[in-house]
């Protein structure tokens, strides 16, 4: 093999033995790969370099720092005092190729010294410069670009460009409603990853010449180990980023979920089929993110301690001494806080307080002071009465009570006080679905709790139901727990509610406020199941659902909770379509509480019935002109679709509608269906009535999907030989923003299905937009199906649990009708990485299907469905 060829040949054998090593040294020496095989390009290719013509290659940005990844860019400035354009192309050209045919991706820039100045207007091209080094060529020329370049920086843009460093580090450290660790972090530029360490290394090095991270060390505001920790950390993330670089054979920098099972074993934390070796690894990396976090706030807090040094002045808050500078307390310059061993656990707790009642900013020097501190919190601190009552005082009251908890989180003394929370902390979540690990989730829920206090909650009817709860405190707790049980194997929300249990007679709760807070815990994914996975139109099921509840308090603290938390999980979880549907479940609830019926009046719901067409009677005739006799029928047939749901359910409009439809169907010899649209805010409803179409919800399911919407929910009725299909349908942001365009090609489809002239199967798999979803690792996904004969006396419920995949609810639709069944209900719920979708299913005689061989033999069918594969051999998710 030539010797032009062997950087990756190098790259290959140094890979192969360097797992367990230093992440800066491996860079190191991938480095210097380079460096060797540039020189020897060099070498060859500057002997048409006459006297006095000289030309200096330096290596720029992390090439210059000597942090090389497998695939990272190799920057490089050739450094020139005047050569011949000719020449200066050539050896240009035949070091550029030569890393061009090894796999490599060149920056370059060619200039005089003088020409260097022009070029400092942009921040990434003055940070380039900073991390100048020498590697071939004139020495005496690089000696002069030392002195009358990089010792001559502008003042004026070092000052410029520091100032935006500290403001992007101010936004993102000191913004407190921020989630610190993310489930798949981006570890050159999300919070706590290589660009904020580089900042804060870039900044020092503009204003005196540091070499390294360690350089830092000689600054006054960092202690001894603190500056270890920081290069620890930015060891590590190197170290993970070049793992990525070498399992995705590319420049790939995000932690995605499907990669981290990949890099925890190629890192050695053991087999990636062992959940507990990605569980240590992401511990780890989240481990060396918070100090990293806690460390820039250390910074943070030098800066502004500089800016603002003549405002400082002493605060006292019952016999405790603060400095205060602006709006942020700091420790105190003099005395060591918390070093009282008989006054720490009050002292603490004051603190807390005070920052509660100030409203003051926190510096990172008092949150390392408490963090400090609370490695001498032990069980007696857990079990003070003192310490319980502060804590419960501060979480009634409404100021900031979230942004409290959080600092209490970061400083560990709320994993002292609640250790079952604690368990939390770094506890990663391996789903698409959760963007954050489960205590960051949990702090964003209290985030938009305080917003909720301040009445900045974007919701207005949200904020009036909050505004009608008490017990918020109880509400907070809940907050705390709600996911705690996820660190235990099984049903995360009855471990939780055995926690809660256990927290409020440690914390001297009394019985009801236990009660309240156990039922928050246990059911704070009820509302979220019910209405994603059940029709609450259903008044059994709001009957069922209310007694559960029990009182109407109890389910506006139970209405908010999962609102926020759904709000919490991700950007975007929250839809207009979710909101909605727990808006109704919420509403359906509020009623029954204000109507409440016994069973004994009406078991069977008959009179009921025979009420509803009386009403309908007379709305016909009052409200919509109808002469009465026809108002009769039309109440006759409204009584005798099925299922019998259709007189309960569906407004007296629209049974107006429906039977016009019919009627016109009736009369028509060549239409066999009709369609209407209806906007709203959070869906759209697609209304069709057709006569003699069996299959038309395998049409209506290829229609949607083939134009990239979804199907999120669906009623269906029959009346002799019509049916009638109410479809729920969002975009892909669960919204009802879809385009006339998109709703008019979807229109055609149906008809052309419908019709016989287009086949369902030439376009159920097919999208027209681009979809941006990852590929999900099958191991993440527990396939399941369940069947359920219980809640409704007529229906079987069908729970699917599957990875999301285009076309997924029209392959289980047919699968369904392969079986003879009938299906009058769907409800489809979508995460970002699997689908949970409930199918009402029905004899051909509208009765529950018992015959439990047929079930099994549709479940096996269910559960081996796959995505389907083109021609190309390319998989369509």
């Amino acid at each position: 093999m030539p010797l032009e060829l062997d950087i990756s040949y190098s790259f290959q054998r140094l890979l192969e033995k360097s797992r367990a090593v230093s992440g800066r040294l491996v860079s190191r020496q991938l480095t210097f790969i380079i460096d060797s095989f540039l020189r020897t390009r060099f070498e060859k290719s500057s002997g048409i370099l006459k006297k006095g013509e000289e030309v200096a290659v330096i290596a720029l940005g992390g090439y210059g720092r000597m942090e090389m990844a497998p695939h990272s860019d190799v920057d490089i400035l050739y450094l020139h005092n005047g050569v011949p354009d000719s020449k200066l192309s050539a050896i240009i050209s035949s070091i550029n190729t030569y890393l061009y045919d090894s796999g490599k991706e060149v920056g370059h820039s060619c200039r005089t010294i003088k020409e260097s100045f022009r070029y400092l207007d942009d921040m990434s091209s003055f940070h380039a410069v900073l991390d100048s080094r020498f590697l071939t060529g004139s020495k005496e020329l690089f000696k002069k670009y030392q002195e009358e370049f990089l010792a001559k920086l502008p003042v004026k843009f070092a000052t410029r460009y520091n100032q935006a460093k500290e403001d992007q580090l101010s936004e993102r450290f000191l913004r407190e409603g921020r989630p610190i660790l993310l489930s798949e972090p981006n570890l050159k530029t999300d919070l706590c990853g290589l660009r904020d360490i580089q900042y804060l290394y870039w900044t020092e090095k503009s204003r005196s010449p540091i070499r390294s991270l360690g350089g830092l060390a000689v600054l006054p505001v960092f202690q001894s180990g603190e500056v270890q920790a920081l290069e620890e950390a930015y060891d590590f993330l190197i170290r993970v980023r070049t793992a990525l670089h070498i399992l995705t054979g590319r420049k790939h920098d995000r932690l995605d979920l499907n990669l981290q099972p990949e890099v925890a074993e190629y890192l050695g934390f053991g087999k990636k089929e062992d959940m507990q070796t990605i569980e240590k690894f992401m511990n780890t990396l989240y481990s060396h993110q918070k100090n990293i976090f806690f460390i820039v706030r250390v910074y943070l807090d030098s800066l502004l301690a500089a800016q603002k040094k003549g405002e400082a002045q002493n605060f006292d808050y019952e016999g405790i001494r603060f400095l205060k500078i602006g709006n942020t307390i700091f420790p105190p310059n003099e005395g060591n806080l918390f070093a009282d061993p008989h006054t720490l656990y009050k002292d603490i707790l004051l603190t807390f307080r005070m920052i509660q009642e100030t409203g003051f900013e926190v510096s990172g020097g008092l949150l390392s002071e408490i963090r400090f501190a609370s490695h001498f919190l032990d069980d007696d601190f857990r079990y003070s009465a003192e310490v319980n009552g502060g804590f419960i005082s501060i979480l009634q009251n409404k100021k900031e009570r979230g942004r409290i908890l959080k600092l209490m989180h970061e400083c560990q003394v709320l994993a002292a006080l609640l250790p079952e929370f604690g368990a939390c902390t770094n506890f990663p979540l391996f789903s698409y679905h959760h963007e954050f690990t489960v205590d960051e989730h949990t702090l964003l829920i209290l985030h938009e709790l305080d917003r909720l206090d301040k009445g900045e909650f974007e919701d207005r009817e949200i904020l009036e139901v909050y505004g009608e709860c008490e017990k918020t405190e109880i509400l907070a707790l809940a907050i705390l727990l709600h996911d705690a049980g996820k660190v235990k194997e099984g049903d995360h929300s009855e471990y939780g509610a055995e926690l809660a249990v256990s927290v409020g007679s440690r914390l001297g709760l009394s019985e009801e406020d236990t009660d309240l807070f156990r039922f928050l815990v246990e059911k704070h994914i009820l509302m979220s199941e019910l209405s994603s996975k059940r029709d609450i139109s259903d008044k059994i099921l709001i009957r069922n659902f209310a007694r559960t509840v029990s009182n109407p308090d109890r389910l506006k603290l139970l209405y908010i909770l999962t609102i926020i938390d759904t709000k919490s999980v991700g950007v975007n979880v929250l839809t207009n379509w979710k909101k909605a549907i727990l808006n109704v479940l919420y509403k359906n609830s509020i009623d029954f509480f204000k109507n409440k019926r016994t069973e004994s009046e009406d078991p069977h719901g008959e009179e009921e019935r025979i009420s509803l067409c009386k009403d309908l009677v007379v709305y016909l005739t009052e409200k919509e002109g109808q002469d009465p006799k026809i108002s009769k029928t039309i109440a006759s047939f409204a009584y005798s679709v099925i299922p019998e749901s259709f007189l309960k359910t569906v407004s007296n409009r629209k049974i107006l509608k429906y039977f016009k439809s019919i009627t016109s169907l009736s009369q028509e010899r060549n239409g066999d269906l009709l369609l209407d649209l209806e906007q709203d805010p959070a869906f759209v409803t697609v209304e069709v009535v057709s006569r003699n179409i069996p299959e038309i919800l395998l049409d209506l399911c290829c229609s949607v999907s083939s134009e990239g919407l979804s199907l999120v929910g669906m009623q269906s009725y029959t009346f002799e030989e019509f049916q009638i299909h109410i479809l729920q349908v969002t975009d892909s942001q669960g919204s009802g923003n879809i385009s006339a365009e998109k709703l008019s090609r979807m229109e055609g489809k149906l008809r052309l299905m419908a019709s016989g002239e287009l086949q369902r199967d030439s376009i159920a798999f097919e999208r027209t937009e681009w979809n941006p979803r990852k590929t999900i690792p099958e191991s993440i996904i527990n396939r399941s199906v369940r069947f359920s004969n219980e809640d409704v006396t007529d229906t079987t419920i069908m729970e699917v649990r599957m990875p999301d995949m285009v076309g997924l609810v029209y392959r289980i639709l047919r699968k369904v009708f392969d079986f003879g069944l009938k299906v009058s209900h769907l409800r489809v719920s979508t995460s970002a990485d699997y689908a949970y979708d409930s199918f009402y299913l029905q004899t051909k005689d509208g009765e529950q299907v018992k015959d439990a061989e047929l079930l099994k033999s549709l479940e096996d069918k269910i559960l081996i469905i796959q995505p389907v594969e083109r021609m190309t051999g390319e998989l369509v998710f």
